[in-house]
């Protein structure tokens, strides 16, 4: 539905109004929050630390419940299985054939009442948010609108309707289904980050290119013929980057600069992916901190196994490959590629291990008021 027209005059004042309940409200926000910080800051010790143990027992308390009830309802689900199963033993055929068809038509029945219990809930939620967004002539309104529309569209809409239908019928299919979706995209996102970073950023540590980074230097077998790298003996390494050479001259793409700046760029990569990760694709409201330090455990051991993999086709890459033409970004994305795709496909499995889904339970109370104030 198209917006009323309305003058000039009429406009600006709306968007008046709009940027002055917008900066009330902004104020109402930053006073709350230094009232808050006030009351947290006037604390005294020994009542820090106690909020703190209770914290604690109240996350081991909500860690415990979550897995007795993951526990009851795996048994109930068992359970019902076998009775189901040794029901339809007693059945003859026509009637197991009419049970299954009775409790097929009960579960598309349920579905489609959760689907239109959805589809209400949400056509109500759109219109409250259109009429929020057309009352409004200011940019942003305008902006939010457009792309608004766009998500509202048949196709948009379509998608979206199938796709609550199969989470409605297959809730855990699709979760998988969505968490394998974001972490591909995620990881191929930051692979993509890492390797342009590995276009250039190795020119900025060049003067450490002639220096080998390789450990630790374990002789696997000697070279027929010298290769392009010049070397005769092939050596593995954890670390394994020797210094490369093109028409006798030293290469950026290698030794303890290239070292440096692969590690460089895989630490931003996954400086970026961290938050993505815990908080799109696994929407886990856990301790960060605690997170993020598993994260970067797992990280450190996982990146050491693929150098170890890497250490073995590193040096034959080097011996086979002449680096003319595009081959440095060749080699660059082979490296990423290899070393990201194993590393991705282990922390697939190790995120949902470190990002466990769940209620936040670090959210801060927004009344400070409702505990106990501290001493004067």
């Amino acid at each position: 539905m198209a917006r009323a027209k309305i003058s000039k005059e009429e406009k600006k004042k709306i968007i008046a109004e709009y940027k002055a309940r917008e900066k009330e409200l902004f104020l109402k926000e930053k006073a709350e929050e230094k009232e808050r910080a006030a009351f947290e800051k006037a604390k005294t010790p020994e009542q820090k630390k106690e909020e703190a143990e209770a914290k604690k027992k109240a996350d081991e308390e909500n860690k415990r419940n979550d897995k007795a009830k993951a526990l009851a309802d795996k048994q109930a689900k068992k359970e019902a299985k076998y009775k189901a199963t040794a029901y339809l033993a007693t059945l003859s055929e026509d009637d197991k054939k009419n049970y299954l068809a009775d409790k097929k038509t009960k579960e598309k029945a349920r579905i489609e009442t959760e689907f239109e219990n959805y589809r209400v809930k949400h056509q109500a939620e759109v219109s409250e948010k259109r009429t929020a967004l057309e009352s409004r002539y200011d940019l942003g309104a305008i902006i939010h609108l457009f792309f608004f529309n766009i998500g509202q569209s048949k196709f948009c809409q379509g998608y979206m309707n199938w796709w609550r239908k199969l989470q409605i019928s297959h809730p855990g299919l699709s979760k998988w289904l969505y968490q394998i979706f974001f972490f591909i995209v995620f990881s191929e996102g930051v692979t993509i980050w890492q390797f342009l970073l590995m276009l250039f950023l190795p020119n900025a540590f060049s003067s450490l290119s002639g220096t080998a980074f390789v450990w630790p230097q374990v002789h696997l077998w000697t070279w027929n013929q010298v290769g392009f790298d010049g070397a005769t003996d092939m050596i593995w390494g954890i670390f394994n980057e020797p210094v490369v050479y093109k028409n006798g001259v030293i290469q950026v793409n290698g030794g303890l600069g290239n070292f440096i700046a692969y590690e460089i760029a895989v630490f931003t990569a996954q400086c970026i992916n961290f938050p993505l990760q815990r908080n799109i694709t696994y929407k886990s409201h856990g301790n960060p901190w605690y997170q993020a330090m598993w994260y970067f455990i797992g990280w450190v051991l996982i990146s050491l196994f693929c150098n170890a993999i890497w250490g073995f086709i590193n040096p034959m890459l080097l011996h086979s490959m002449d680096y003319n033409g595009g081959a440095a970004a060749l080699y660059s994305l082979i490296k990423t590629v290899l070393t990201g795709g194993i590393s991705m496909i282990i922390f697939f499995f190790i995120f949902r291990i470190i990002f466990p889904a769940g209620a936040d339970t670090t959210a801060k109370n927004n009344n400070p008021k409702a505990t106990v104030s501290p001493a004067a």
